[in-house]
């Protein structure tokens, strides 16, 4: 049986009830964070190395109840030692240790020692092994190693005592990048303002990674990126922000209800930049969780449902309301279901990609289409002019992006 031991033991206050490994990072424990790691890894019971006054170890010993893992508190080795026999595997987490799942799965799945470069793990706060190498805080050991536990005094740091057993045991040690560290995919969280930290840095990247050279993309980046920290403080904040979404959408749908297609344009854009600060908030927070690495399809189905909304609308607008006496004519929707299928296709499609971002960007689309309602009889050269200056903005970030990559 595959035993994984977690640490509470790191106190972040005098009183030592808050620990290292119960601050939240996006929105999650950084001990919920080496459960999850833990299950993922075929782990089948859980030995918590706490004080049972600990902040927060109900909490924990819920969530491992939830995923059907059975969870002890431990207080010291000889409760270790007693609950692990020689037949066990026992996979050991250090106090606080947040690891990128993408780094650690592997690791985990084998015996050995993680190990990082000697000055860069001992500024990020891990444990020296030797002049050479620090520990990278995980190890996992055959159970048989913890039965020597017993010659130890009571009171000895386990997870150091387990490490230096293993070393005396000759285990395989195994190098963590140490790009990992700078990069923050593996760190040791000491502090609140650490924790804040982490999540500003998964903020950014994030952003650059959704950065977009069209007026929607950047407006959502420079809004997410003023307020996105603080969003962070709120558990699950991106679940939030998906949310949100759903008032401008009913917005729109109330808008074209009463034949007010402008409105109903402008509440679609809304809809658009919300959900677009909605992906980008929930990478940032899906990054070092152990889910990250699988695909994403609920931004697909929200943004098949906004075009859907923009083809009803659009086509509405087009037959001049609900009401309308071309309504039962196909002209207006077909019309309508050509420019949705288009813009659609054409960002996957088009033979230029640096201008297939503008396909994408919904706000914008909308945004012209509305001031095409409100137009009147100017509503042509609205639209022309709108896609002329849309055209050309997309040149003009294919010709740069050219310009860049000679």
């Amino acid at each position: 049986m595959r035993i994984a031991v977690l640490s509470m033991l790191e106190p972040l206050a005098v009183d030592g009830l808050l620990t290292r490994a119960g601050l939240r990072v996006g929105g999650e424990a950084v001990v919920e964070r080496q459960l999850e790691l833990a299950e993922a890894t075929g782990a089948q019971r859980i030995l918590l190395l706490a004080d049972r006054r600990t902040v927060g170890l109900d909490d924990v010993v819920a969530r491992a109840s939830e995923m059907k893992l059975e969870a002890r508190v431990i207080a010291d080795a000889p409760a270790l030692c007693s609950e692990v026999t020689a037949a066990d595997e026992l996979v050991v987490f250090g106090d606080a240790l947040l690891a990128d799942p993408v780094l650690a799965v592997p690791l985990l799945n084998q015996s050995g020692i993680a190990t990082l470069p000697v000055e860069a793990g001992l500024e990020a706060g891990f444990e020296r092994i030797d002049a050479e190498l620090a520990w990278a805080g995980l190890l996992v050991i055959p159970g048989a190693l913890a039965e020597r536990l017993r010659q130890l005094p009571r009171d000895c740091d386990v997870a150091s005592s387990l490490l230096r057993i293993a070393l005396m045991a000759g285990v395989t040690q195994r190098s963590v990048e140490p790009q990992a560290l700078q990069d923050r995919r593996w760190v040791i969280v000491r502090s609140e303002s650490e924790g804040q930290a982490i999540e500003a840095h998964r903020l950014r990247l994030s952003l650059s990674e959704a950065r977009g050279r069209t007026p929607g993309a950047k407006i959502a980046g420079l809004v997410v990126g003023k307020f996105g920290n603080r969003l962070f403080e709120a558990d699950r904040s991106a679940i939030l922000v998906w949310w949100a979404a759903i008032l401008p959408a009913a917005a729109a749908v109330a808008f074209a209800g009463f034949a007010m297609f402008a409105a109903a344009f402008f509440a679609i854009a809304v809809t658009w930049l919300v959900v677009r600060g909605a992906i980008i908030l929930d990478k940032a927070e899906r990054q070092g969780r152990i889910d990250a690495a699988m695909p994403d399809s609920r931004p697909v189905y929200v943004h098949l449902a906004i075009d859907i909304l923009l083809l009803v609308v659009l086509a509405l607008s087009l037959t001049g309301g609900i009401e309308g006496e071309r309504l039962g004519a196909l002209g207006p929707w077909f019309v309508a279901t050509v420019f949705v299928c288009l813009v659609r296709l054409g960002a996957v499609l088009f033979p230029v990609a640096h201008a297939r971002p503008f396909f994408e960007d919904r706000m914008t689309h909308c945004l012209v289409l509305g001031l095409a309602v409100l137009g009147g009889w100017t509503a042509p050269v609205v639209m022309a002019v709108s896609m002329a200056v849309m055209a050309g903005w997309a040149a003009f970030a294919t010709f740069r992006a050219n310009q860049v990559t000679r």
